[in-house]
């Protein structure tokens, strides 16, 4: 029994030794294989700028529309490349926390710009709640800006003429100051068993809608990671047919300050 169970641990042991080295082979190879793909997608958005400035100035609107949607489209792929970063670096526990103190009201006003342009692709207003002067913050404002823009890119890809709010309070709990950000909109919602997995990576509410709105799903669970990183949570309430309501809170400053 003691030679067998030792053997036991030993097989178990080496499994548990491969699958870690399996892991981070898979992370080095997508995080090397992220860096190669953004450089030339950054040069074909590039020329793709430029051809769209050049065409407007000569007149040649009727080349316009394609030219948008390259560029739209490399975007796009930008933007997913770097979700598959993030969730690298995620899995590899390589995601660095960079604090510094910053102003929430500034960055309201930017992530609502930076906003609009999804709103208005399905014709979707955007509210921001009145509130009191929110003060300053000192966490990752890069991962804060990021968390907030997943959340309103979810709503307005899954909500078409229709509504979408943003409310931002600041108050004291248990003796620790703390930001709650909430998105609600009138969208398609989801169902219990949506909810449930919403925050795992490549889930998105069923097939039908992933052919519908496109996307991976990995916005909601990288911003479900960032959060946990600030020492926050991020929790959501939907119901099918009648939106959802996703809510973050984040300490105003990070403990050990």
């Amino acid at each position: 029994t003691v030679i067998r169970n030792a053997r036991l641990f030993d097989e178990t042991r080496a499994a548990r030794a491969e699958a870690i080295h399996s892991s981070k082979a898979k992370s080095q190879f997508l995080a090397n294989m992220s860096h190669e793909l953004r450089t030339p997608l950054n040069a074909i958005i590039g020329y793709c700028e430029m051809m769209i400035e050049d065409v407007e100035d000569e007149g040649h609107e009727q080349y316009l529309g394609d030219l948008n949607k390259i560029h739209s489209s490399g975007l796009f792929l930008l933007e997913l490349i770097g979700s598959v970063l993030d969730l690298t670096k995620i899995e590899a526990g390589k995601l660095e926390v960079s604090r510094s103190e910053f102003n929430v009201d500034e960055l309201i006003d930017d992530v609502v710009k930076a906003s609009q342009l999804l709103m208005h692709k399905s014709n979707n207003e955007l509210i921001v709640s009145d509130h009191e002067t929110l003060g300053y913050m000192r966490s990752d404002k890069t991962k804060v800006r990021q968390i907030l823009l997943n959340l309103l890119s979810n709503s307005a890809k899954f909500t078409e003429r229709g509504l979408v709010q943003l409310r931002v309070s600041r108050k004291i709990s248990d003796g620790e100051d703390w930001f709650t950000f909430s998105i609600t909109d009138n969208g398609i919602g989801m169902s219990p068993e949506q909810v449930e997995h919403a925050f795992e990576a490549f889930t998105q509410a069923d097939e039908s809608s992933s052919r519908k709105y496109g996307g991976t799903g990995l916005g909601l669970t990288i911003s479900r990671e960032f959060c946990e990183l600030l020492g926050g949570e991020i929790k959501v309430k939907s119901e099918k047919g009648n939106g959802s309501v996703f809510t973050v809170k984040l300490p105003a400053k990070p403990l050990e300050v």
